[in-house]
Formats: structure tokens, C-alpha cells, sequence
């Protein structure tokens, strides 16, 4: 298996070659044949279905307890789906019409997916909001009562990822604000990033040792760590 660093350190090699290499070795497709490798590396590690299912429907019942019967979650093949993109559907249940089955059904790619999905059927169609705590939080009360969610069109909605990944966060706030925080906080925004449709968080756990690898590959050897 992979190193669970290979991708970021993927893609932070990709971003230095473009500074470290000369000019003339550079290559139009360079940049394509990382992130290429980058997918192929993101698909491999991803985690089994089952356990994304598992996760995507424990974030609705944080979310939005009195619902968690409403919503049945699948992950689905991007292949098949999407046309090899990433993508949610959202469609009226099946048994939506049984006394006690699921209103909505909700495909992804990912748990990731499947969560924006979630987000853009409670934003679009109930008319919720969910930001962070501190600017509103998750504002749920115009979500129509248990089994009287509003239907979607008969033929479904798929939305498709425009690019790759969505990035989030950036270099300082690591010291002046994860530092301080327990698992309680952590979870909250792990939840509104999948939420969000956020794929590529910053994560600095282990970026010496990331720098270390580019710069031995692209020959430092003096440099000293």
C-alpha cells in the first residue's frame, strides 16, 4: 500500500518542479502526468463504500437527527454515474411512498460527494443554511417535518465536480487556531468541510518529512535538516 503521504506528496512536488526545474526540461504535460498519478493514488486508498456510507450518515445524524430516516446514502462508480467525473444525484426514494421509508435518495462518488449532495438538497430544497458556528451555524428550521420533504424532479439531479479537488484552509491557521482545539471542534469542521465539498483540506502533520522526500528528489543533497 501507498504511504498515506504520497499524495500531498504528489502534489507538492508538482508544485516545486515548476520553480526547481530549468526551463528547458519543462514539459507541457508535466503538470497532467502528477495529477493524474495523484487520482489514480486517491483511488486506490479510498476508503471501502461501506464504511464511506457509514460515515456520510453519522455527519447527518449530528446534523440533522430527526431526519436521519429521510435520506438513504450510496456510493456509486464515477465510471458508470458520472462519465469519470466526480458527481452526486439526488432523486426521489423509491419507497418514498411507503409509511416509514426513506424520502430522498442520495449518490456519490465519495462520502464527500454524497454530503454536498446532502448540503445542496437542504440549501436549494428546504431552504436551510449551514456555515460555521460562529456565523450562523447550521440553520435547520425551514426543513419540512419527517415525511414531508420536498420531492425533486422525476428524472433526478446529478451535479459534476468542475475540477479535481476543493481546496481549504491555508498556512498560519494551524498555530492561531487548530491548536487550541479538542476533538468536539474538530469533528464540527470536518463535517461542514464534507459538507462544503471540500477533498483537499491543508494538513501539516508530517511536512517535514514531505519536504525532505521533493528535496532529495530533485538532488539537495546539501541541504541539511
Amino acid at each position: 500500500m501507498a504511504s498515506p503521504f504520497s499524495a500531498i506528496f504528489l502534489l507538492f512536488l508538482c508544485s516545486l518542479l515548476s520553480f526547481a526545474l530549468p526551463l528547458p526540461q519543462l514539459h507541457s504535460t508535466i503538470g497532467v502526468q502528477y495529477i493524474s498519478k495523484l487520482l489514480e493514488i486517491q483511488d486506490r486508498e479510498r476508503a471501502p463504500p461501506s464504511l464511506q456510507v457509514t460515515a456520510a450518515r453519522a455527519v447527518l445524524h449530528r446534523l440533522l437527527p430527526s431526519h436521519s430516516s429521510a435520506f438513504e446514502f450510496r456510493i456509486i462508480s464515477s465510471k458508470e454515474k458520472c462519465g469519470g467525473e466526480s458527481c452526486f444525484i439526488i432523486k426521489n426514494h423509491p419507497s418514498s411512498h411507503t409509511d416509514g421509508a426513506p424520502e430522498i435518495l442520495i449518490s456519490g462518488v465519495t462520502a464527500v460527494e454524497v454530503l454536498a449532495g446532502l448540503h445542496w438538497y437542504l440549501k436549494y430544497w428546504c431552504g436551510s443554511h449551514i456555515s460555521w458556528q460562529k456565523t450562523g451555524g447550521a440553520q435547520l428550521s425551514s426543513v419540512p417535518k419527517l415525511g414531508s420533504l420536498p420531492r425533486v424532479q422525476d428524472a433526478g439531479i446529478l451535479v459534476k465536480r468542475p475540477i479535481p479537488w476543493n481546496y481549504y484552509q491555508n498556512a498560519v491557521t494551524s498555530s492561531y487556531s487548530f491548536a487550541w482545539w479538542n476533538w468536539e471542534r474538530w469533528e464540527q469542521e470536518i463535517d461542514w468541510m464534507a459538507l462544503q465539498g471540500i477533498n483537499l483540506p491543508l494538513a501539516f502533520t508530517g511536512q517535514e518529512a514531505i519536504w525532505q522526500k521533493v528535496f532529495q528528489v530533485i538532488s539537495y543533497d546539501n541541504f541539511k535538516f
